[in-house]
């Protein structure tokens, strides 16, 4: 079996092919969220190079940021300049000997930090007080607040956290100003220090600031500490007098996700924004977290991109490129149906409705679902349905266009062919309803109101009566599938308008009164 070593430098990841296979082998935690932003905080093995794996805790607070926290430490110094993108806050993580978990976020004191930040050192503390458990403990994590030539003097010092500084006055010069976290696996034999000195509430105000920690981390992540702050800001350890409640720590190192991390495909741009989140500036077509998807303009697009998945998705519209509205797509073995919400976005109807023999009518009446569709009569068959957006080119105006539009028109019968005196009508669930045109009045259609304006329809309705041939296709619908069901903002309120001695109607009046509304099922080819 021969192994291939691969690099993917976009990301730093390391990957081995096996037979042809590439195996992901993350270097960091960072790269985990990079393949999946929704990947689970757990315990996770990493690999600093190709050759030495490491158990980590990966905590994922955001699609763009989380914490490493480390089992174990070798003596590479690198590590957590590798693992770390900042030295200006650590995520510390400690349990009580109840088993529940907190956290709180340790920082330089306010006053300080434009010219230091933390100082993360592995089995070192260069610039720093030496803990007093280095000689007993050996291996350690450091975490230096002040450096000696600050923590020397006699003035304010301490540390932040919750996002609130905690201070004392160093009394005598005594330069201690740290956290240091034991990775010792041997039993311990400890300082004496502890049992001299000095607990106090500053020294626990990090532990009284904390918040539980709901990711739960493994209990052996969590190691014997040291904190030791003065001249007469105090010294702790765990499981002794005011900290008898905390049995261990363990520190987190912040990674986050940068420009530098990603690669913003197709022509796109980066951007960090003020909350250090890497955006995509995408080129006009593409959409997605690293631009790379074609925009979907349909449900067939969704098809193609996402698969052909019922349920409602966001397209875009391409007169106004960044602008979406929401679909509800319904798929069939080789076609579909597009349903358009109710919108202030300009729906380009022919990128939704390409098999023009037919559509779905769907429609709500005292809180039920359903449907029927509808067709040309039998003599028209061959002539193609029209659908249209906020238009009803050679077809006679709906009459409340300019009062409650836009509107989306379903055109039966042109004006050149409905102004005859002769049978129309349409077709709905196979059967043909008809009605002779009785004055060459040419309207022959359906339409459907956004109605932004909330405006209610002029009083034409009110002249005719809601005779069989104009709700027939309400009358003779079947109930929708529950797994088909449109959300209620689908429902738009419709005019109906045959003839010439066909009539006209209106939902939500007389007869009709309990029809909320109706959606357009376009149908696409797949």
């Amino acid at each position: 079996m021969n192994t291939f070593i691969c690099i993917f430098f976009a990301f730093m990841q390391v990957t081995h092919f096996v037979d042809g296979v590439c195996l992901f082998k993350p270097r960091l935690c960072k790269d985990i969220l990079l393949s999946n932003p929704e990947s689970e905080n757990g315990e996770y093995t990493i690999f600093l190079d190709t050759n030495k794996s490491m158990d980590v805790f990966c905590e994922f607070s955001s699609p763009y940021h989380g914490y490493t926290y480390l089992k174990d430490i070798s003596g590479n110094p690198f590590i957590l300049s590798s693992i770390s993108s900042t030295t200006e806050e650590i995520k510390v993580v400690h349990l009580r000997t109840s088993g529940r978990q907190y956290s709180t976020i340790l920082e330089e004191l306010s006053r300080y930090k434009s010219n230091h930040s933390l100082s993360l050192q592995i089995n070192e503390n260069r610039g720093f007080n030496t803990p007093l458990n280095a000689p007993f403990l050996g291996k350690y994590i450091y975490v230096g607040f002040l450096p000696r030539s600050v923590a020397s003097r006699r003035h304010v010092q301490g540390y932040r956290a919750g996002s609130k500084d905690w201070e004392f006055n160093n009394c005598d010069a005594n330069p201690n100003s740290y956290i240091a976290f034991f990775y010792n696996n041997s039993p311990l034999q400890t300082h004496s220090y502890h049992k001299k000195c000095c607990y106090n509430a500053f020294m626990r105000k990090w532990i009284d600031e904390s918040t539980e920690y709901t990711p739960r981390m493994p209990s052996d992540f969590f190691r014997f500490f040291e904190m030791h702050m003065g001249g007469c800001g105090g010294y702790v350890v765990p499981k002794y007098s005011t900290f008898s409640d905390i049995a261990g720590a363990v520190p987190g190192f912040r990674f986050d996700i940068t420009c530098s991390d990603i690669h913003c495909h197709n022509g796109g741009s980066c951007t960090m924004t003020d909350d250090r989140k890497p955006v995509c500036s995408c080129s006009q077509g593409y959409v997605g977290r690293f631009c790379d998807a074609k925009v979907p303009y349909s449900c067939k697009d969704i098809a193609i991109t996402k698969g052909a998945i019922d349920g409602e998705y966001s397209i875009y519209s391409r007169t106004t490129q960044d602008m979406q509205y929401k679909v509800f797509c319904e798929f069939h073995q080789t076609y579909g149906y597009s349903f358009v919400s109710n919108t202030n976005v300009s729906v380009n109807v022919d990128d939704l409705f390409e098999i023009k023999s037919n559509v779905v009518v769907r429609f709500l009446r005292k809180g039920k679902q359903y449907e029927s569709i509808l067709e040309q009569i039998t003599p028209y068959a061959n002539k193609p349905l029209t659908v249209q957006y906020n238009s009803n080119r050679g077809f006679n105006a709906p009459v409340n266009a300019k009062r409650m539009g836009p509107y989306i028109y379903l055109g039966f019968l042109d004006q050149i062919t409905a102004k005859s005196r002769t049978k129309q009508g349409y077709r709905v669930n196979d059967a043909d309803q008809t009605f002779v045109n009785c004055d060459s009045n040419p309207n022959s259609y359906l339409a459907f109101y956004f109605n932004p304006k909330k405006n209610p329809p002029v009083g034409y309705y009110k002249r005719f009566s809601y005779g069989p041939l104009m709700t027939k296709w309400l009358d003779d619908a079947v109930p929708v599938n529950s797994y088909k069901k449109l959300p209620v903002s689908y429902f738009l309120q419709f005019e109906m308008h045959l003839g010439g001695c066909g009539g006209y109607i209106v939902s939500g009046y007389k007869t009709l009164s309990d029809v909320v509304g109706a959606s357009l099922g376009m149908r696409f080819e797949i």
